[in-house]
């Protein structure tokens, strides 16, 4: 859709818009809250969960009320509290919410109350806008990706891979004086020069979360390039294998790759619309090493390839945005360049 289009929808969505603004009160964990004002809860103080900082990013679901004490490897224990959450949409051309149109777009805000160590702090994000390739945010010591929240798929689908959160937000949290993980990351795909661009990603919207057709919670990361495109293992890889491609009888090729950290955590990593594996599957792969050629297979109108980032650890796997890859892969190149 034409730019000048798309605003002239504003006014004519303005009902829909406000109508998933932000929601009701206390609702329990897995059901969205009915529409009203923003959903909070009263923190318990024996419901806290205590995890230890590792040398790896830690994966975690909250719910509103709950609270954990994040040990940092100074030993200092930084408390965390989610009070409260919502989301709305900025704009959209749907003429109903949750119903795909073609090239239809919705960008979205969401947001959360932390209470981190007595002191409240509001965080929010923009999906589908350039803003979807954030900062984490410094808080005590922690650094922190507000990842998603439920309240979102009161105006998405989830029909564009898995993504929901179990729980009403969640997050990933690492001692703000370490990296992510403890090596460096080799660029996944050749990086976009400059950083991320919303506008490569598919048809502009097809960032983590982002609304495919407008109504669909999009379960990855696209990233636009030509057929082809090298794709190299970030780290290395204990084991990997395509879990749909077009010789199985699926209409795509779609990979999985799985880093065992010593810490006991897996990162698992996946990669789709390929257009050939270059390696045999299984085989142990080392940090750097093509893997794949990307694009190519059921990519749509724009060539590209789909990302997809998983913590297992203390017993579940949660989904996140593989933009946290990226940023670490995007600081790591820099520091390795020649001077």
């Amino acid at each position: 859709m034409k730019r000048r289009a798309f605003l002239k929808t504003l006014p004519a969505i303005t009902a829909l818009a406000s109508a998933a603004s932000a929601w009701g009160q206390g609702s329990p964990p897995g059901a969205l809250p009915k529409p009203g004002q923003t959903a909070s809860a009263t923190v318990n103080e024996q419901a806290a969960l205590r995890i230890k900082a590792k040398d790896t990013l830690t994966a975690l679901e909250m719910n509103r009320g709950e609270a954990v004490d994040f040990e940092l490897s100074s030993g200092d224990i930084v408390r965390i509290e989610l009070v409260a959450t919502s989301a709305r949409i900025l704009r959209t051309t749907l003429k109903e919410l949750k119903v795909e149109e073609h090239r239809g777009r919705t960008d979205y805000t969401f947001d959360c109350v932390l209470r981190v160590n007595g002191r409240e702090h509001r965080l929010e994000r923009e999906v589908s806008t350039q803003r979807s390739f954030y900062e984490p945010w410094e808080i005590d010591g922690v650094r922190l990706w507000f990842d998603a929240v439920q309240d979102i798929f009161a105006f998405l689908l989830e029909e564009h891979g898995e993504c929901r959160p179990r729980k009403h937000a969640r997050f990933a949290l690492q001692d703000a004086a370490l990296r992510i993980c403890p090596e460096t990351l080799h660029p996944w795909c050749p990086l976009p020069e400059g950083g991320l661009k919303i506008i490569d990603c598919y048809r502009g919207e097809d960032c983590w979360l982002g609304a495919y057709n407008g109504a669909s919670a999009h379960g990855g990361l696209d990233i636009n390039h030509a057929p082809g495109t090298p794709l190299w293992t970030p780290f290395d890889i204990d084991d990997h294998f395509y879990f749909n491609s077009l010789n199985m009888g699926h209409n795509n090729n779609r990979w999985r790759g799985i880093h065992r950290w010593p810490n006991g955590a897996e990162w698992i990593i996946q990669a789709h619309h390929m257009t050939e594996l270059t390696v045999d599957e299984h085989a142990p792969l080392r940090k750097g090493v093509q893997f794949a050629k990307g694009a190519g297979v059921l990519s749509g109108s724009v060539d590209h390839s789909h990302f997809v980032f998983k913590v297992h650890d203390y017993g579940e796997t949660i989904h996140l945005d593989p933009w946290i890859l990226f940023w670490q892969m995007y600081r790591d190149a820099e520091e390795t360049r020649p001077a």
